[in-house]
């Protein structure tokens, strides 16, 4: 049985306190991040369709996405992290319209900086190599996102509905990705997060936070699976 009666703010004040004190800024971090989180999802969580599915069956999730939210049309899809090239793929095959493109960024030399503890630097590389891809549609570019994005945003001209997979794992990637972007992004852009709760919310979500109050945006989450994992938000302003 719990027998502290202090106040729940106050409980609060002193755990962040002890945090503090203790040194450990990464879980004061995590802290401030899920219960931002928490309070979010009250009102942007109310209409999006939840899913429960194994991380090796996310198309899906991706199906879902493609047929109900963008209404199988021609798509702008850019991936930023695309590894060995699994889900960039699956969006070719399933948005087969000719006026569709898609371009897949990433340096392909693994992440470039510790992440999780089983995902040091360097993890998910492909030495280099580019995925092999036969589809005309397709483009990549390679290199560090800080490289070559902001050159591919200042020359990209939109033709098609944008849609923004962010598997940049990292707050630091993803952050300069979406403010990169940023000229680009309309109402209606859909974003999708491969690892949004990762390290207690402090990366992927921590960086569309921080996106959309740095540059005045809000979005809706229009589909995710159950844990909050994998997730699809549609830019509302």
């Amino acid at each position: 049985m719990n027998t502290d009666h202090t106040p729940e703010p106050i409980r609060l004040v002193r755990h962040v306190v002890s945090l503090l004190a203790n040194g450990d800024l990464n879980d004061f971090q995590s802290l401030y991040r899920q219960r931002q989180f928490a309070g979010r999802t009250k009102n942007k969580d109310e209409n999006c369709m939840v899913m429960d599915f194994p991380y090796e069956k996310r198309n899906a999730f991706y199906t879902y996405i493609h047929n109900r939210v963008l209404g199988k049309k021609p798509v702008d899809y850019l991936e930023f992290g695309v590894a060995g090239g699994e889900s960039f793929r699956a969006w070719l095959q399933l948005n087969t319209h000719a006026q569709s493109r898609f371009f897949g960024f990433d340096s392909f030399e693994g992440l470039p900086e510790n992440w999780l503890s089983d995902s040091p630097r360097g993890a998910y590389s492909t030495n280099g190599q580019i995925p092999l891809v036969d589809d005309a549609r397709a483009t990549f570019v390679k290199g560090l996102f800080q490289d070559t994005v902001d050159d591919f945003s200042l020359g990209f001209t939109r033709k098609n509905r944008l849609v923004l997979h962010m598997d940049a794992d990292l707050y630091s990637s993803t952050l300069y990705v979406l403010m990169t972007m940023q000229r680009h992004i309309r109402p209606g852009t859909i974003i999708l997060f491969d690892e949004f709760t990762a390290r207690g919310f402090t990366d992927e979500y921590a960086a569309l936070e921080d996106f959309c109050t740095a540059c005045r945006r809000s979005y809706a989450i229009v589909a995710r699976r159950t844990d909050f994992t994998k997730l699809a938000v549609m830019i509302t302003d």
